[in-house]
């Protein structure tokens, strides 16, 4: 029996939103969740360590397992190679980076959609997220930037995390600073997740998991329907039995 599910994606791939269906498997702990402006955010056993920035020392972090006789499903942006060095034996599941052009504009577009024009509920979270970016190095101005009164009541509305990228850089919130800035950014933290399938891990095609025409027709495939997430859910369940 496992005692944690991996599921590893980068970011707007959907793999939270995933996370949670795989862990109403009667065998998992179903996942603590919310609807964040049309987004999932969990709540998972390790309290987010593996979507927040990467951590040296992460392996500090997971000391102290609680058992269970039920799984946890654990969503995270870090890579199977290197959580195997600590949990070698689990089972991963992983969102491999689109292949093609369509696949890689639909995750653009999905990135700025899911994630960037959406909102958080709380001030605790919206300055995690700006802090979160600043020490992600994402940003040339003010790295190490402290929340002030100022940014703390303009953090406080209800703003969302394109505003934030806004707030950071120092420019006003408008659409063409938005784009600009969302331009620049696009894809400088992107890890191209590329795994092949083993005993202990499934690999899942970006494109097939978001039935993305481009990628059927260059592998020659016209059913669609055992591609949807509910054959991913199967897979799954079936290395549970």
């Amino acid at each position: 029996m496992y005692r944690f599910i991996f599921v590893c994606f980068e970011m707007g791939t959907g793999g939270e939103n995933l996370s949670v269906k795989i862990s109403l498997n009667p065998k998992c702990n179903t996942l603590r969740h919310e609807d964040m402006d049309g987004r999932t955010w969990s709540y998972d056993y390790f309290n987010k360590l593996f979507l927040k920035k990467f951590k040296s020392n992460w392996k500090d972090y997971c000391n102290n397992i609680r058992p269970s006789q039920l799984i946890d499903v654990v969503p995270s942006h870090y890579k199977p190679t290197v959580l195997r060095e600590l949990f070698p034996d689990e089972l991963y599941v992983v969102i491999n980076y689109p292949k093609t052009v369509a696949g890689e504009q639909h995750l653009k577009k999905r990135l700025y959609d899911k994630v960037w024009m959406t909102r958080h509920k709380t001030l605790q979270q919206k300055i995690g997220y700006w802090h979160g970016k600043q020490k992600a190095g994402y940003w040339k101005t003010h790295p190490d930037k402290e929340v002030g009164r100022d940014i703390l009541q303009k953090l406080n509305r209800n703003i969302t995390n394109a505003e934030i990228h806004c707030l950071i850089h120092g420019v006003p919130a408008t659409k063409e600073n938005i784009d600009k800035i969302f331009a620049e950014e696009w894809g400088r933290d992107k890890q191209e997740f590329k795994f092949l399938e083993d005993k202990n891990l499934i690999a899942i095609e970006y494109e097939a998991m978001n039935d993305i025409q481009g990628y059927f027709h260059e592998h020659g495939l016209m059913r669609l329907e055992k591609y949807k997430i509910q054959k991913i859910l199967n897979d799954i369940n079936a290395r549970l039995l």
